[in-house]
């Protein structure tokens, strides 16, 4: 190759760079003058997103089309949600509480897709009947428990399982004693000595022993019949009968025959079940409502027949935590125990009748720290609005503020609307995005 064609080529490699560098110098002023000329703010809003989906807020266009998720079409962006603003509704705002959720506008096509029904708020009387889950409950009051007041050992075992009904006095056990039996020995000792010097003059001392040593014998358990027929056979009683102190039935024992009996220990227990109790929970939103004394009826589950008649004895003063629910306790007899601990039930509270607004009990919506309903206040317009709520009776809730006769709340579908209210809300809390004017 000669020096000739060397010194051509490189001129052509120098023509060649001068060329693309004058290119990329007139493609970056272009891009300059785009994004920084007058002119910017006009093209950057011809190319913004105008169209979004309601329903699913994050799906956005700047041309019309269809959502690729629920295939709805893409209506135009408020431009209140282009500028970070809140939405803007006819109707009144709801409370300033309520910061998670914001009013709603859906079309028809939209609230049919969704299921969405609405109902008017009325004024009617409202039940005279509370019902709440009730349980029969062995009462506290006729617990029993059997035990020995002197250290000793079972000889004997009468009732020896769970479940058997025993009468008052009944002989459960024989337990053998030696303190016990040191003390027979001591009042049959006196005994015979009282009456052997019963010629002699009186001593006081002596007279008064006697009876000591037969209190001694009672307060160790001895019963009446016990003493009675230690004096008749005037001979110590090896192992002294355990009685049951009331009729019940057997709940537990360890009364094992040859195991030794403290007093620590019980040897059986007993529950009376000729009355028992019967343990409404009701929610703390109508504890209120209960008094003691007042009408209930108890219906066991699974069983046909006419209702029982009781009253409310006692209000239990604290509030269960995790089921929000206060005990209430009636008091049942229970000939041939027809009733058993453990049944479950219904119990009805007879209340005066009131009047009151009432709504379906699906449209209120509970967080755990607000309840509220969503307001029709057009034919595509919903807000939230808070409410206090009282009892509920047959699916029916009453309200005690927050609404008035004539308004129409979201029965059907206020989940799928609560979900929409709270994208919205969070849209409108967002930042305007960039170069939004």
């Amino acid at each position: 190759m000669t020096t000739t064609h060397v010194v051509r080529g490189l001129g052509i490699m120098a023509v060649v760079r001068w060329v693309l560098l004058a290119l990329v110098t007139a493609l970056a002023a272009y891009t300059v003058w785009t994004f920084w000329g007058p002119d910017a703010a006009s093209r950057v809003e011809v190319g913004a997103d105008r169209f979004y989906c309601s329903m699913h807020p994050q799906v956005r266009s700047h041309n019309p089309g269809v959502c690729p998720i629920c295939h709805m079409d893409l209506v135009p962006i408020p431009a209140e949600l282009l500028s970070g603003a809140a939405p803007h509704t006819h109707a009144s705002a709801p409370d300033a509480r309520l910061s998670d959720v914001a009013p709603v506008s859906l079309s028809a096509e939209q609230q049919r897709l969704i299921g969405l029904s609405t109902t008017v708020v009325v004024r009617a009387s409202l039940g005279d009947r509370l019902r709440v889950p009730g349980v029969v409950s062995a009462p506290e009051s006729g617990f029993a428990e059997v035990r020995v007041r002197a250290s000793g050992f079972v000889e004997r075992v009468a009732v020896r399982q769970t479940g058997v009904r025993v009468a008052r006095g009944q002989i459960l056990a024989w337990v053998y004693s030696p303190e016990v039996y040191r003390a027979e020995e001591e009042f049959l000792a006196l005994t015979r000595w009282n009456q052997g010097a019963s010629t002699a003059p009186p001593s006081t001392g002596t007279n008064d022993l006697a009876p000591a040593a037969r209190r001694g014998l009672e307060l160790l358990g001895l019963s009446t019949t016990d003493i009675a027929e230690l004096t008749r056979t005037g001979q110590p009683i090896r192992a002294i009968p355990v009685r049951a102190p009331s009729a019940g039935y057997v709940t537990r024992f360890n009364a094992v025959l040859g195991s030794r009996a403290e007093p620590e220990t019980a040897l059986y227990e007993l529950a009376d079940l000729s009355t028992v109790w019967v343990i409404a929970s009701v929610h703390e939103q109508d504890v209120a409502q209960v008094r003691v004394g007042m009408t209930a009826r108890f219906a066991v589950t699974g069983q046909p027949g006419v209702p029982l008649d009781a009253r409310v004895e006692l209000l239990q003063p604290t509030l269960d935590e995790s089921t929000r629910t206060s005990q209430v306790r009636l008091a049942l007899p229970n000939p041939g125990l027809s009733l058993r601990p453990g049944q479950y039930g219904e119990v009805s509270f007879e209340l005066p009748a009131t009047e009151g607004l009432l709504v379906p009990r699906d449209a209120v919506i509970h967080t755990g720290e607000h309840e509220y309903v969503y307001v029709a206040t057009g034919d595509a317009d919903f807000e939230p609005r808070l409410v206090r709520t009282g009892v509920t009776v047959d699916a029916q809730v009453h309200v005690l503020e927050g609404l008035a006769a004539g308004d129409r709340v979201v029965s059907r579908g206020s989940f799928m609307l609560d979900s929409e209210s709270r994208l919205q809300a969070s849209l409108a809390a967002a930042p305007a995005p960039a170069g939004t004017p």
